[in-house]
């Protein structure tokens, strides 16, 4: 009769062990899949709000480029056509006067200068123009542009192609552009490299100077142009990357290469 108890009771705790166990696997079930899902909800939040911002990104370029377009067939039809009809009176003027004083030609010879700019200028804000955009030109005007000045020196060798779309250029263009007037206007450099490197799924960046160097703190925050160049570089896919020191600051570009039919 002992044994017909002692039985019982071994086999009721083991029923009761089974089910505390099976409560507790449910249990642990539940909250691996309540973390599992909680983890997913915030990737899921995390990735609309990446696509949100780079929505929001897209959407200021393009409403800036429509706001260019139209601001550069202003300058061209409008203002280009004063300054056209203005020196061409200065011409007329020229040719009536035997002799007309230095100043007057000098001012023709501005003008012309002006007129120069403003095309070219009209030209940059065009839309159809910015379809046709290419990186490396445009960089190569802006080296000279930057080295024309004979204050500092710009070390760039352009290569045959960029491997991304128009609109990704004029991003990449002006992420570079703002590299160099912080070391223009800030870093008080006298001689920047611009190096460029092409693998197999990346392409690189690297805007060197000379200058005084920053140092970045939690107190001294990024400015405005760094933070725009973070973000542009989001909409790229890419990051970048600031080492500074007292001989300088390199600033590196990282972007991925998408395939051909991406």
């Amino acid at each position: 009769m002992p044994d017909q108890i002692t039985k019982q009771i071994v086999i009721s705790i083991s029923i009761i062990v089974l089910v505390f166990l099976f409560l507790g696997s449910i249990i642990l079930a539940f909250v691996l899949n309540y973390r599992r899902r909680h983890q997913q909800n915030l990737q899921e939040k995390f990735m609309m709000q990446q696509a949100f911002s780079q929505q929001l990104l897209q959407s200021q370029i393009e409403t800036q480029e429509e706001t260019f377009s139209a601001l550069g067939k202003e300058l061209h039809d409008n203002i280009g056509q004063l300054l056209n009809s203005t020196k061409l009176l200065i011409g007329v003027s020229q040719r009536t006067l035997v002799n007309y004083p230095d100043t007057l030609g000098i001012a023709d010879e501005t003008l012309g200068k002006a007129i120069n700019e403003l095309r070219a200028l009209s030209k940059s804000l065009n839309k159809e123009w910015l379809q046709q955009f290419n990186f490396m030109e445009n960089l190569e005007a802006e080296v000279r542009r930057i080295n024309a000045a004979d204050n500092l020196q710009v070390h760039f060798t352009a290569q045959p192609t960029t491997p991304f779309k128009s609109d990704e250029q004029i991003i990449l263009f002006r992420i570079v552009q703002e590299a160099l007037q912080n070391a223009i206007k800030h870093a008080q450099a006298n001689s920047i490299y611009i190096r460029l490197a092409t693998g197999i799924d990346w392409f690189t960046i690297v805007v060197e100077d000379n200058g005084k160097g920053f140092v970045q703190t939690p107190q001294h925050a990024a400015g405005v142009g760094m933070l725009n160049m973070q973000q542009r570089i989001k909409l790229l896919g890419g990051n970048i990357a600031w080492q500074s020191t007292a001989a300088g600051t390199t600033v590196s570009i990282y972007l991925p290469i998408k395939p051909v039919d991406a």
